[in-house]
């Protein structure tokens, strides 16, 4: 069954896992080869913030790692829906963080 916004599920051979998307799975690789160049560190796949208990809503990332000492949030978006843009207001409220939405490229959204 295709999905809802025409994304794939992607295998990536160089991280050994499978990402929601061949854009995901493009900036995983990427991230993933600046890891081992040490330009960035403890990198981590679909982080979880919890929101809310009752009812259970939780927002999760694509990435998290550190780069130049700060931990960085990466989410990879082809468009923004509504859901999402609540989701990651309401992450950045609660955590104190500040979500980097970056295209398949790895440029920032906002440029």
């Amino acid at each position: 069954m295709p999905s809802k916004y025409g994304n794939r599920r992607t295998w990536s051979g160089l991280c050994q896992r499978f990402f929601a998307s061949k854009a995901e799975c493009t900036r995983g690789e990427t991230l993933h080869l600046l890891q081992l160049a040490g330009e960035i560190k403890d990198l981590e796949y679909q982080p979880r913030y919890k929101l809310c208990d009752k009812p259970r809503i939780t927002y999760s990332a694509d990435f998290r790692f550190v780069e130049n000492g700060q931990t960085v949030v990466e989410d990879v978006k082809g468009f923004l829906t509504r859901e999402c843009r609540v989701k990651i207001a309401w992450a950045e409220f609660q955590y104190g963080m500040k979500v980097r939405l970056v295209t398949a490229t790895g440029e920032d959204w906002h440029k």
